[in-house]
């Protein structure tokens, strides 16, 4: 079932590279280009404070896309798809997984059933729910005649400034929520990511690539027959500042550079502060996490030499404090230092 489902993302991602062949000031022998999407007014409202805030302009992002009518079509010319009977598949299939309670699989594949049944516009819009806050809707129309509305899986709390995602997933289920009024992103604790651990590729990829311009500290040390390791980082993150904390660990003796996240029973409770010189950029309050995190949008962004990271983490113990400030000791770079009160350690770096 995966091994299918990944090929038909490879499909989809492949055809979308095809439409530039195609195309020419902005017409193609399929049609528009160009997506049809529009903002209703407080949607544009708040892309405009984002925008203001940052130099993200997210409303110009969304109206610009590619028409993705133009790749559907494409293959369906191209293989020869039968696309009625390949979308109600992907319906078929959205329904059997939400009656297995598998929402987040059932609306990939109801996304993939609605993208071959071609989109013609689509208006983005925020309708005020019972409970007092807002959910993003999407009014699709098919080139067919067929209208639609999709639940985004988007939340918006007018009184917090809060975009968020139910159960936990992140806003779109992409892990991550963000708070408008301070202009910062974080992760959830159950986002998609903790699945992945973390691996000393991870950081390489990062390193070459134009986006990311971090520097990061590794603290190793054995704890309760397994090896541990917390690791921070600070800089850049393409228009932000950020930082992040993370948590994770694996069985004594593994020789590859691969840590699992945390479990729940693992987690440990942390905070942290971003500092420019004397100035707060922005704070993360304390929260069992295994990776706690933050990225500012901004329009001034500072070099990770410029920034500094003032984070707690508790311990279990006094067996894992000590593990723990020994790994912080042995530091190569130095240039962590910390305190300690009980269990909880804080660190400048």
């Amino acid at each position: 079932m995966f091994n299918i489902i990944r090929r038909i993302f490879a499909l989809i991602l492949s055809a979308i590279m095809i439409p530039s062949g195609f195309s020419y000031s902005g017409k193609s022998v399929f049609g528009s280009a160009v997506f049809d999407v529009t903002l209703d007014e407080q949607t544009h409202e708040l892309c405009e404070l984002v925008k203001d805030s940052s130099y993200l302009d997210l409303e110009k992002i969304v109206t610009e896309m590619p028409n993705p009518a133009i790749p559907a079509k494409i293959i369906g010319s191209v293989f020869l798809l039968n696309t009625d009977g390949f979308r109600n598949l992907m319906f078929s299939l959205r329904d059997r997984c939400y009656a297995q309670g598998q929402t987040t699989l059932g609306k990939a594949f109801y996304l993939i059933g609605a993208y071959f049944r071609v989109f013609e516009s689509c208006r983005v819009r925020l309708e005020k729910q019972d409970g007092g806050y807002y959910e993003f809707l999407l009014d699709v129309t098919y080139g067919d005649g067929h209208t639609d509305t999709i639940h985004s899986g988007a939340y918006y709390n007018e009184q917090t400034g809060l975009f968020y995602g139910k159960d936990d997933k992140g806003m779109f289920e992409i892990g991550f929520n963000f708070d408008i009024n301070e202009m910062v992103v974080y992760a959830t604790v159950n986002s998609w990511m903790r699945g992945f651990g973390f691996c000393l590729g991870y950081d390489i990829l990062a390193y070459i690539t134009p986006l990311y311009f971090y520097h990061t500290r590794r603290f190793k040390f054995n704890y309760g027959g397994k090896e541990w390791m917390i690791q921070a980082w600070k800089g850049m993150y393409v228009m932000a500042n950020g930082a992040e904390v993370g948590v994770y660990n694996r069985k004594p003796h593994s020789a590859v550079t691969y840590y699992d996240s945390a479990s729940d029973e693992d987690m440990l409770k942390m905070s942290f502060d971003l500092c420019h010189g004397d100035d707060l950029l922005f704070s993360r309050p304390e929260s069992l996490h295994w990776w706690i995190n933050g990225f500012k949008l901004s329009k001034t962004l500072y070099s990770a030499g410029e920034l500094t990271l003032k984070f707690t983490v508790e311990m279990k113990d006094k067996e894992m404090l000590s593990a723990f400030c020994k790994a912080v000791d042995s530091n190569i770079w130095g240039d962590v230092s910390y305190t300690v009160d009980g269990l909880k350690v804080s660190l400048v770096w």
